[in-house]
């Protein structure tokens, strides 16, 4: 029951774009870009949402979890491939794809439904994580870049204004690397996927992860990683 009202309430959300004057796009590593913005929601929430760019070795562009596109930003993206791959990473995310794909029409459009894995295999590797019945996120480990790439399962907000901080300091999710409480509590149910996870993330050589929703964790990412996944370590 909470679940189905969380999901109707974030349907019914309409997030917007806030101006500002920031880099279109911002290299973090080899082959890989964010786009970080900040959307605002009602009663003066605010969120950074950041989209990742990744490139393989032709040129080719996968776009996960778009965030609002400007002209500026448009731009920055065309100058440094073509746009291949279009990514909703979970059923949250996806507020602004439709401006994506109405200019980049011969881009595969792709959600949590149907992954290519084969397409972006060997560097990408994505993981379809079903968090609970009718709720997936796609998660990947860009190899070039060696940076592991996260959604929603966790926040990393280290400023906010005071609406929003105090958001999340309730959820448990300030200025830290963690899923947060709402998270938790009402969509990482699937305890044998989200082990399958942990072992998976484990498995790969990051150096630094990226969230939609937050900073870029690049202290001892691994470490950083077990800590905040700790409850889902296989035994």
């Amino acid at each position: 029951m909470l679940y189905t009202l969380f999901r109707q309430s974030v349907s019914m959300m309409d997030p917007k774009p806030i101006v500002h004057s920031a880099t279109p796009l911002t290299s973090v590593g080899t082959l890989i870009w964010r786009a970080d913005r900040t959307i605002k929601f009602a009663l003066g929430i605010e969120l950074p949402l950041s989209m990742v760019v990744v490139a393989n070795e032709h040129g080719e562009l996968l776009l996960y979890s778009p965030a609002p596109l400007d002209d500026r930003t448009q731009a920055a993206i065309d100058s440094i491939g073509t746009v291949r791959w279009i990514v909703s990473p979970n059923p949250l995310h996806g507020h602004f794809v439709s401006r994506y794909r109405q200019i980049y029409r011969d881009a595969d459009y792709v959600t949590p439904a149907q992954v290519p894995m084969n397409q972006w295999r060997p560097w990408f590797d994505p993981i379809r994580v079903e968090t609970r019945d009718g709720y997936v996120e796609i998660c990947g480990y860009h190899r070039a870049s060696h940076t592991l790439i996260l959604s929603d399962l966790a926040f990393n907000v280290r400023s906010a204004n005071t609406r929003t901080e105090a958001l999340l300091r309730l959820n448990g999710a300030w200025q830290q690397f963690t899923p947060t409480r709402m998270q938790r509590l009402l969509v990482m149910k699937n305890h044998v996927a989200l082990q399958t996870f942990y072992r998976w993330a484990m498995d790969q050589d990051f150096t630094q992860i990226s969230v939609s929703h937050g900073a870029l964790v690049t202290n001892e990412a691994p470490a950083a990683f077990a800590q905040a996944f700790a409850r889902w370590q296989p035994s």
